[in-house]
């Protein structure tokens, strides 16, 4: 809708969406377009007159295009010198209803959508396009899309009393949409479902989760375009099931808010639906609530199957599940996820009591596969191992491994929070990432169907918030010793790097800045908790200054010997020193070097640094490094080099700026 401009009004741009309309109201645009003067270059005049100054065909062509007459034109030369014929031409404006009538079909095709289909027409598109709404003021744009011709009339609910309207006019649009009961925001449509859902809960003594406000508000919001929220409630005997799988039906199947009781937070007999536009709320609860209990009674079928079995049974269903040809089933995955577990405990230190949870964890982690309620709602993947390891008395540490072992799921999931949790949610990632690369599964820069970048990202996220030192190398030899495929050095290597990448994308996600965290990486990569803190230290020191001297202090004796045939096998003679400048080097040396070791924090590093700027400034004053005497001159680049190569371990500096 194109609302005409009035004077001194500016232009501004709303777009909206529902389910059943894409809007996009102007207003504020101009009536047509200004009427311009060009100047417009013709043939060389030497091409446009002969010989005696009469106009060629050449010149009388170029006036016809541009409705000017011989007479009215003018010959110049080019920035090159060149004579040309020009001609001033003037170019009336198009009314606004014409040039977009020709733009708006393009527009419209233009819109990308992840999925399409094919109705009658050529087109493709999300959804079937049922009518076209243009208008500039009371001028209908005429164009047409998709077998159809754009008009002044807008669809209203299916089910209201008038689904048409005609429009006068542009202006009239939102009123009357509006009117009609549909709203267009989606933010409104948001904050209405919300209020009105939060109230209804209210009204039994309940709330709605506040983690239904994410992606289910956003959902519900996107379904319907008049929300007209209404309370239901469903059997209270239904409770006796573990909440999630109620919770999940409702969300996933039915998009209900639960309704949490306002003091406990636990599950009430009760739900919010959405439907969409005023109906006949009794029959629309009843049939709300029919549909609810036929799902719960299948989920209490499903969950009495269940718990006549316990959980270690499924694991033989896990057989017929495949991971992937190569690689197996994912009861072979399982049983590699086991061999893997001791391997890791070890590398972690973790105590016996610890390690022997996890090796029980190990084995179950992932028999909820095979139960009737996951296989059905492939959700709820760990919650109910978790549940029917706790139904059967396996122990806290045991229950809430098995449940830790796919944290975290998604992008702000719960991460694991114990050790044996951490250790199942690693080897399962880490077997994912070595197996499919081994194969020659890995992401392609338009695909990923195995979740390989979310699985790493997640192993790296896992170990950096529970602030835990593994080395990658470590961890991926371990599950490349139980592949049923050849992983070669170089696999290894390529695994590595992908996890070192997601790393950086992590840290710079939280925040840090990119080149920090570059040179804390090329050091410190393979040990993601180490250069997790070492970014963090790094953006003190910036933030303190302090960075910027070490930096500068590395930087003089790394460019010296950059480039330079340097004996690195060369001991460092004090026999040799000719001055007292190399003699406080030296020594500034010995201490500084005695404090380093690969595994010290960046603070400690740094500080440490701070006794060699001075003599660093006294050395490269008084002495000059490349002295014509080899001996010297060797004895001279082996101390130089050798305070050059202190941050190796640490952090790569010439990656920083300033360096």
């Amino acid at each position: 809708m194109f609302n005409p401009t009035s004077k001194g009004q500016p232009c501004s741009v709303r777009v909206d969406g529902t389910p059943r309309r894409v809007t996009v109201q102007v207003a504020g645009l101009a009536a047509g377009q200004q009427e311009e003067q060009r100047e417009v270059r013709g043939p060389p005049a030497n091409k446009a007159f002969d010989k005696d100054g009469r106009p060629t065909k050449a010149l009388d062509g170029f006036c016809r295009r541009n409705a000017v007459t011989t007479d009215a034109v003018t010959t110049r030369p080019d920035e090159k010198g060149v004579e040309y014929v020009w001609a001033s031409v003037r170019e009336e404006g198009r009314p606004a209803w014409a040039v977009l009538g020709e733009q708006l079909p393009a527009v419209i095709a233009g819109i990308a959508f992840p999925k399409t289909m094919r109705w009658n027409s050529q087109v493709a598109y999300s959804r079937p396009i049922r009518w076209l709404l243009a208008m500039h003021g009371a001028t209908v744009v005429p164009f047409a899309f998709a077998g159809l011709a754009s008009g002044s009339e807008s669809w209203l609910l299916r089910n209201a009393p008038e689904t048409r309207v005609q429009l006068p006019c542009a202006e009239d649009y939102a009123s009357a949409i509006s009117g009609a009961g549909i709203t267009l925001s989606i933010e409104e449509r948001k904050e209405a479902i919300w209020v009105a859902s939060s109230e209804l809960a209210a009204s039994v003594g309940g709330r709605i989760p506040d983690d239904a406000r994410g992606a289910l508000l956003a959902e519900v919001a996107n379904l319907v375009e008049s929300p007209v929220p209404l309370l239901g409630s469903f059997d209270p005997s239904f409770l006796d099931l573990p909440p999630e799988v109620l919770v999940m039906v409702m969300k996933k199947h039915q998009r209900y808010f639960p309704v949490e009781d306002a003091a406990s937070g636990k599950l009430l007999p009760h739900f919010v639906a959405v439907p969409n536009g005023r109906l006949d709320e009794a029959a629309v609860r009843a049939g709300n609530e029919s549909v609810l209990r036929a799902r719960y009674e299948d989920a209490r079928f499903f969950y009495d199957s269940d718990t006549a079995h316990p959980l270690e049974s499924f694991r033989e269903k896990l057989r017929g599940i495949t991971f992937q040809a190569k690689l197996g089933s994912m009861l072979d995955k399982s049983e590699r996820v086991e061999a893997i577990t001791p391997l890791l405990c070890t590398a972690l230190h973790l105590s016996p009591s610890l390690s022997a949870a996890a090796q029980q964890a190990a084995r179950l982690c992932m028999a909820d596969l095979g139960t009737a309620v996951v296989m059905e709602f492939t959700g709820l993947a760990g919650i109910m191992g978790r549940h029917y390891a706790e139904r059967e008395g396996l122990g806290e540490q045991v229950s809430m491994a098995v449940f830790e072992s796919v944290l975290p799921r998604s992008a702000g999931d719960q991460l694991p929070s114990t050790a044996p949790g951490l250790v199942l949610s690693l080897a399962t990632r880490l077997d994912s990432l070595v197996g499919l690369f081994a194969i020659g599964c890995e992401p392609s820069a338009s695909a990923d169907p195995f979740g390989l970048r979310r699985s790493a990202y997640g192993l790296v996220e896992a170990l950096v918030a529970s602030n835990t030192d593994l080395h990658l190398s470590t961890a991926l030899q371990a599950a490349a010793s139980v592949q049923p495929v050849e992983v070669t050095p170089a696999t290894l290597q390529q695994v590595q790097a992908f996890v070192v990448r997601r790393l950086e994308q992590y840290l710079v996600d939280r925040g840090a800045p990119v080149e920090l965290v570059r040179s804390v990486l090329e050091e410190r990569g393979a040990v993601p908790a180490l250069a997790a803190r070492s970014a963090a230290e790094m953006e003190e020191l910036q933030a303190g200054g302090q960075l910027e001297k070490v930096v500068a202090a590395y930087a003089r004796p790394t460019r010296i010997v950059r480039g330079k045939d340097v004996d690195l096998e060369w001991q460092v003679a004090e026999e040799l020193f000719e001055s007292d400048a190399e003699r406080t080097l030296w020594d500034a040396f010995k201490q500084v070097d005695a404090q380093v070791s690969s595994d010290m924090s960046i603070k400690a590093f740094a500080d440490a640094s701070m006794a060699l700027i001075d003599p660093l400034e006294g050395f490269f004053t008084n002495v000059f490094v490349m002295a014509e005497e080899e001996q010297l001159r060797k004895n001279r680049l082996g101390l130089v080099s050798r305070i050059a190569r202190l941050p190796e371990g640490i952090a790569d500096l010439t990656v920083l700026p300033g360096f």
